[in-house]
């Protein structure tokens, strides 16, 4: 079998695939046997955060969930102050977002846009978690023939290995937090930088922003 793919696929390519296929399994193994037991961040109290900014003006309900967020886990979030957006494109949307926290087992950002944007949600070894701050974000899954929608003070929930479409409507803002192998999304953000939008300046500017971030947290407080 494994001689047959050979023969349609160029050597180097083929050795990516199963790089790749490696790499995840791993992954997905990791995730299985609970290595991510140092996680810091519950799902339930970034919920209540975020509820605490919905029905406020945007700037001061990102403000109101970044004070709280501080208050619930000091040294671990970024203040307002070192708050810097940054343009996202990935799975055929577009939106921005700035980064709350980054380890290499989780992440927080603000996300979202003025704008109306849709897209594939892309397939990860993690979860993630969207909780909705302001306007409405829909969801379907394969095989869904009606989409679930999600207002203000809501969340949805993609469980590692399964992808959905979705939709946000515009001047939709969320919370969103993802909990497992974080390096591995990476190249979802990096291919649409690369090779969809040839802007390379938001891949590097995130990665440069969430890798010194990661690092702080592996040098000074301990935190994968």
């Amino acid at each position: 079998m494994i001689s047959s793919i050979t023969q349609f696929l160029p050597s180097s390519l083929f050795s990516w695939v199963v790089l790749s296929l490696v790499v995840f399994g791993i992954g997905w193994l990791l995730i299985k046997i609970g290595l991510y037991k140092g996680v810091i961040l519950d799902v339930d109290q970034l919920h209540q955060a975020t509820r605490k900014g919905v029905g406020k003006p945007l700037p001061e309900a990102f403000d109101i969930i970044n004070r709280e967020l501080e208050r619930l886990y000091p040294g671990f979030i970024i203040p307002k102050t070192g708050r810097r957006w940054i343009l996202f494109n990935g799975g055929g949307a577009m939106g921005q977002m700035t980064v709350l926290h980054a380890s290499l087992t989780e992440y927080l950002i603000f996300y979202g846009s003025p704008l109306y944007s849709q897209g594939h949600s892309g397939r990860y070894l993690m979860d993630v978690y969207d909780f909705m701050i302001q306007g409405t974000t829909k969801t379907y899954h394969a095989g869904d023939l009606v989409s679930r929608t999600y207002k203000a003070g809501e969340y949805s929930f993609l469980e590692h290995l399964n992808a959905k479409g979705y939709c946000c409507d515009s001047d939709s803002w969320m919370l969103e937090y993802g909990r497992g192998v974080i390096p591995l999304a990476l190249p979802y953000f990096l291919c649409a930088s690369v090779f969809v939008t040839f802007d390379i300046i938001p891949w590097l500017t995130a990665c440069f922003n969430v890798g010194k971030t990661v690092v702080w947290n592996l040098l000074f407080k301990r935190k994968i």
